[in-house]
C-alpha cells in the first residue's frame, strides 16, 4: 500500500528539489558572473593605473632633465643625437658643485630605454666623461614608432640640433585587458633652455 503524501507531512518531492536546485544554480551564475566581473574590471583598473604611473614618472623625469639641458659652453648645442627614436642631450645634476651628464633615450624593439654618463670634473667646459651608463629600461611596450619630434621657434619642424626650441613627447602603450587589447597614451612638449639666445 502506497502512502499519500499529507500537507502536514514537511517534505519535498523529487522534482520541487530538481526545480529548487535548478534556480539556485541559475541564481549562483549569476552572482558568480557579476563577481568575476567586477574582481576583473578591478584587475584591469589597477593595472592601467600602474603602466600610467610608470609612464608619468619617467615622462617626468625626461622633461625635467631636457627643461635643464645645458653645457656650460654658448659654443656647444645642449642637444647631441635626435631622431624619432632616440635623443641624447646635456643636462647638469642637481649636486653642488654639479656635474654635466649625457642624457641618452633609445626606443630598443618595444622598450624605451636611458642612459645616463656622468661627468667626472665639476670645474666647467671642456666636460670630461667617464665609463659610457648602461641603458635601463624605463617604459615597457612601447607601441608607436615615432617618439619624439623637434621643431624650431617658429614651430616648424627640424632636423637641426642647433635649431630645436621645444620637444615633444608621445608615448602609446598597450594595455591588454580581459575585455581585449587597449593602449595607454601620453604626450608632452618640452621648451629647451636658452633656444635661440
Amino acid at each position: 500500500m502506497t502512502r499519500r503524501r499529507d500537507r502536514g507531512d514537511g517534505g519535498f518531492t523529487v522534482v520541487e528539489m530538481m526545480v529548487a536546485t535548478a534556480i539556485l544554480g541559475i541564481v549562483m551564475l549569476i552572482v558568480y558572473g557579476t563577481l568575476n566581473s567586477g574582481v576583473q574590471q578591478a584587475v584591469d583598473t589597477e593595472s592601467r593605473a600602474q603602466i600610467e604611473a610608470q609612464v608619468r614618472v619617467a615622462s617626468d623625469e625626461l622633461v625635467r632633465d631636457l627643461r635643464q639641458a645645458y653645457t656650460g659652453d654658448p659654443s656647444l648645442n645642449a642637444i647631441g643625437t635626435m631622431t624619432a627614436t632616440t635623443l641624447t642631450f646635456y643636462s647638469p645634476d642637481r649636486a653642488t658643485p654639479f656635474h654635466i651628464r649625457k642624457i641618452s633615450y633609445r626606443l630598443n624593439g618595444t622598450m624605451l630605454e636611458r642612459s645616463v654618463t656622468s661627468s667626472t670634473d665639476t670645474d666647467g667646459f671642456p666636460w670630461t666623461f667617464g665609463t659610457t651608463g648602461t641603458y635601463v629600461p624605463v617604459i615597457a611596450d612601447v607601441r608607436n614608432a615615432t617618439l619624439f619630434t623637434y621643431a624650431d621657434q617658429d614651430g616648424a619642424a627640424t632636423t637641426d640640433p642647433t635649431g630645436v626650441a621645444t620637444v615633444a613627447f608621445a608615448v602609446t602603450v598597450d594595455h591588454d585587458t580581459a575585455h581585449g587589447p587597449g593602449a595607454v597614451s601620453y604626450a608632452t612638449t618640452v621648451d629647451v633652455r636658452g633656444a635661440g639666445e
